[in-house]
């Protein structure tokens, strides 16, 4: 409320607006490390489609420079595979690891309410360089896993308790292009690295983490 205050009493112009658009996102490898050995317990796979919208405000501080805030649902999520060395192992500390046939597939859909905080830089007419941190809370959480020609979909509390706990909490940082058209059509593309990881756990001497948010988005908004 504040940062929307300060923007109101000294730029020369302020806009809210809608936006929607596509997601591609991924999440990071997940590692286990212990006694001495580190390996990948789960690896990229490929990346999944989502989507995201909300509103913005774009505050001109001037002809070169505003600031742009936004409120967005954002799905997101990535596509993993058991890391082959990790599933050739028969036991790794107390776990039983032993797994006949293709390893094991998790595609994870996460959906989150975002809050990016862009400083735009304008070094032409109509088109802005945005940069800035982002901070994000998971609402909705699933995953479909693809084991021994089955397939099953876990989500919510089942998904904590029989899956995996994830943090609800991301921070990461936001770089990106913008583009106007007729003073009230943007279209534009960006790239949102999360910077904590959204699983962390320490148990028996093993040390497993990752799941960074990854994510391109392309969107098309409109100004009032």
């Amino acid at each position: 409320m504040a940062l929307f205050m300060v923007g109101g009493a000294f730029s020369q112009e302020v806009r809210f607006g809608v936006k929607a658009g596509a997601n591609l996102a991924s999440l990071s490898d997940v590692e286990s490390s212990g006694s001495g050995i580190s390996i990948k317990v789960f690896e990229k796979d490929g990346m999944a489609i989502g989507y995201h919208g909300g509103v913005f405000a774009n505050i001109g501080f001037g002809k070169f420079i505003g600031f742009q805030p936004e409120l967005l649902f954002s799905m997101q999520g990535g596509k993993h595979k058991m890391g082959q060395l990790f599933s050739g192992m028969d036991d790794f500390g107390d776990m039983d690891l032993e797994i006949d046939g293709p390893a094991p597939k998790v595609s994870y859909q996460l959906g989150y309410v975002a809050l990016p905080l862009l400083l735009e830089i304008k070094p032409v007419d109509n088109l802005g360089i945005l940069v800035g941190p982002q901070v994000g809370y998971n609402l909705t959480r699933s995953a479909t896993s693809s084991f021994g020609g089955e397939k099953e979909t876990i989500s919510g509390k089942d998904f904590d308790n029989d899956f995996l706990e994830l943090k609800k909490f991301d921070a990461g940082v936001t770089v990106g292009l913008q583009y106007t058209i007729a003073g009230h059509l943007n279209i534009g593309a960006r790239y949102y690295l999360g910077l904590l990881d959204g699983y962390s756990e320490t148990e028996d001497g093993v040390t497993t983490k990752g799941f960074k948010n990854g994510v391109i988005q392309a969107s098309i908004g409109y100004s009032f």
